[in-house]
């Protein structure tokens, strides 16, 4: 995906959002909240999992103004959705939410180019930064997602070297799947996993999968995410 020009919206304009959570039973009701805290909101699609924001945000980039998500999903969790976007050249403004103390996932959030991190329960708050990121303002001590694109894109992490395929067969590589194993999760024959595999151990410059499983668990480690 290109890397994409956002301006701020007029004032007054509605606001289109994705929203990420993968509890239901939590989403409902924060669905419900933002929505009457702002009249003007339209959550145009909402995903339980991270991979599906990103193919999504990837896809349909002028389908919504900002993405909201979730920290903690079933997946990739909401700082490795940012920063597989950003490593895209998104420049989509994206404002993370949590219920866990926002100390938790701070420096994550900061790393992966999120706009901002507020409590869950606070919709207040929410309504705030929605309106401000509207505007093309960040919250207070957090980047640009022009900013955020410039510095991820001149990192030397070797995670920027996998498409999301590779990525998804790593991630069950180090939960402990063997070939056949990931082959029924991700619903291929073995063999597109050992082909695969060998695109890994290339791109990342390593000898064995175990290798690269560590390089893996680092960048995890990065996002607070292990």
């Amino acid at each position: 995906m290109g890397t994409e020009q956002t301006k701020g919206a007029p004032a007054g304009a509605g606001i289109r959002i994705a929203l990420v959570e993968n509890d239901v039973l939590a989403r409902k009701p924060l669905e419900y909240l933002l929505t009457r805290a702002m009249p003007d909101l339209r959550i145009v699609e909402t995903f339980t999992n991270g991979m599906d924001a990103i193919q999504y945000c990837s896809q349909h980039r002028r389908s919504i103004d900002i993405l909201l998500t979730d920290m903690h999903l079933g997946d990739v969790d909401g700082p490795a959705v940012a920063w597989r976007l950003r490593c895209a050249g998104s420049m989509l403004p994206i404002l993370g939410i949590t219920s866990l103390p926002l100390g938790h996932y701070h420096d994550a959030v900061v790393a992966a180019g999120l706009q901002g991190l507020l409590p869950k329960s606070n919709i207040a708050r929410i309504v705030t930064a929605l309106r401000d990121l509207q505007q093309g303002k960040p919250c207070a001590g957090y980047e640009s997602p022009a900013m955020a694109v410039a510095r991820i894109g001149k990192s030397a992490s070797p995670m920027r070297a996998l498409t999301d395929a590779q990525t998804k067969v790593l991630e069950l590589a180090a939960a402990g799947y063997d070939s056949n194993g990931i082959a029924r999760q991700l619903h291929c024959a073995p063999s597109t996993v050992r082909k695969h595999k060998q695109n890994i151990l290339a791109r990342l410059n390593v000898p064995t999968i175990q290798e690269a499983v560590v390089q893996w668990t680092r960048f995890q480690h990065m996002f607070n995410l292990d």
